[in-house]
């Protein structure tokens, strides 16, 4: 058997995959606000640096706010899901306690 590192084997989980990509387009945001930044800083005539800034930074902040929007809503999601996990198996503890007490294999401690 092959043992593979703990970080390894998370990167399996689909959750942590669209994590990943959206850091990755966070991360290429940046770098299109700094190409933008790099390019605009280069010409010395203004009305040539304005593609520049609207190509690259207003490129890079849409595209920067889009991830972290959407890894936001990823979050609020699995969050959603862990917590509706939660309540399910409280649910189902309840109603097996429910089940014992009825058929009288479980009785109320008396005081």
């Amino acid at each position: 058997m092959i043992s593979v590192p703990r970080w390894v084997a998370s990167l399996r989980d689909p959750g942590m995959q669209s994590t990943l990509v959206l850091v990755g387009l966070a991360l290429a945001g940046f770098a299109m606000m700094s190409f933008g930044w790099r390019g605009g800083a280069r010409t010395p005539y203004v009305p040539l640096q304005l593609p520049w800034f609207v190509s690259g930074a207003m490129a890079g902040i849409g595209l920067l706010g889009m991830a972290l929007g959407a890894w936001s809503i990823h979050l609020g999601r699995r969050m959603d899901a862990t917590h509706r996990a939660a309540v399910e198996d409280l649910v189902h503890d309840v109603a097996e306690l429910a089940e014992e007490l009825r058929t009288g294999r479980k009785t109320f401690p008396r005081r």
